[in-house]
């Protein structure tokens, strides 16, 4: 029987802060120790993948440092990410290979938590053709992107919560300009971070336990 993976809030922290939490975990996992989600909420800061470009910028680095948002180039896939007070982010440090997991599958995990987290709050999410993620009618509600290293995974996903979707507007969210960001409380859910991460500990922990049936989502990998 596998081992259950280790759940950890943080409260919110900076995003340095956060990526030597992640670098700590990362190190401990390689060492043979065990599988962890880290889960927290930064404050205003943007993110910029590896397939992130300038043009994924709206405003200057330079006002956004005024406004006292952080940019920072980072290391997993996607493209550029806003992180702000009312989103939960799910860092899940955790051996692939020993929970069955491939790459694809475990993204395509990382959505479902989101999809049935957001079903918790009675919030319809899905996949979408035009990118990873999750989305509602209205837009994207929650993002993903990993970074893999000898087998173990860093980075996650966000979701969001109650946040001002009006600070995406600094930047181009997915690589897209004009995409629509949506957020559990503006699809009508009366739900505080407190609350989504007091669910998110159950149904992330089960998920990360172990791969899905070859069969589950396979559409969606």
């Amino acid at each position: 029987m596998r081992a259950p993976v280790a759940w950890k809030w943080l409260g919110r922290r900076a995003y340095d802060d956060a990526l030597a939490q992640q670098t700590a975990a990362w190190d401990a996992r390689r060492a043979g120790g065990a599988d962890v989600c880290l889960a927290l909420e930064h404050p205003p800061t943007v993110t910029l993948g590896k397939r992130s470009s300038a043009a994924d910028l709206r405003v200057p680095e330079a006002l956004l440092a005024a406004r006292g948002i952080p940019c920072v180039r980072v290391e997993r896939g996607g493209y550029a990410t806003y992180h702000g007070p009312g989103q939960l982010v799910l860092y899940p440090i955790v051996a692939l290979a020993p929970r069955g997991f491939g790459v694809g599958a475990f993204v395509a995990t990382l959505e479902q938590i989101m999809i049935d987290l957001a079903a918790v709050f009675d919030v319809a999410a899905r996949r979408d053709e035009r990118g990873r993620g999750v989305w509602t009618a209205r837009g994207k509600l929650g993002a993903v992107g990993i970074r893999v290293r000898d087998g173990i995974s860093t980075h996650g996903l966000a979701l969001n919560v109650d946040l001002d979707v009006r600070d995406f507007d600094v930047i181009a969210p997915c690589g897209m300009p004009g995409l629509a960001v949506t957020s559990l409380r503006y699809e009508g859910a009366a739900a505080s971070l407190h609350d989504v991460a007091a669910a998110a500990e159950a149904i992330a922990c089960r998920y990360l336990a172990s791969a899905p049936a070859p069969e589950r989502w396979k559409a969606a990998i």
